[in-house]
């Protein structure tokens, strides 16, 4: 099944994306990149480019709703597993995904 997501993205640099200590590569077990967060004053760590006020996570590559890729897939955090997508029928949809999507004027994918 093709993935819509890759033709999206929007999620990726309309969120932040909050990573626990535990899930970075200077971890036991982590395997997010080091290099691709960043730690507040407050010392809360995400994912870089998430934090600031014009978003758009580090590993995010490509063109935003046209061909997008996170280049940290299989090594992604949590919170990005966890955010589901709205045009998946298993999950009964996202409101945030498909907010995301209008934010940036595209259609939500639940109208698909």
């Amino acid at each position: 099944m093709h993935n819509p997501c890759v033709s999206c993205g929007v999620c990726c640099a309309l969120y932040k994306v909050t990573v626990e200590s535990s899930e970075t590569e200077d971890q036991p077990g982590g395997v997010v990149p080091v290099a691709l967060t960043v730690t507040t004053r407050g010392h809360r760590r995400f994912m870089k480019g998430t934090e600031t006020f014009r978003k758009r996570c580090a590993a995010l590559t490509g063109k935003l709703g046209d061909n997008v890729a996170c280049a940290i897939y299989e090594r992604r955090p949590l919170a990005c597993r966890r955010f589901e997508a709205s045009w998946d029928p298993s999950t009964g949809g996202n409101p945030l995904c498909d907010r995301a999507r209008a934010i940036y004027g595209l259609h939500p994918f639940s109208e698909y």
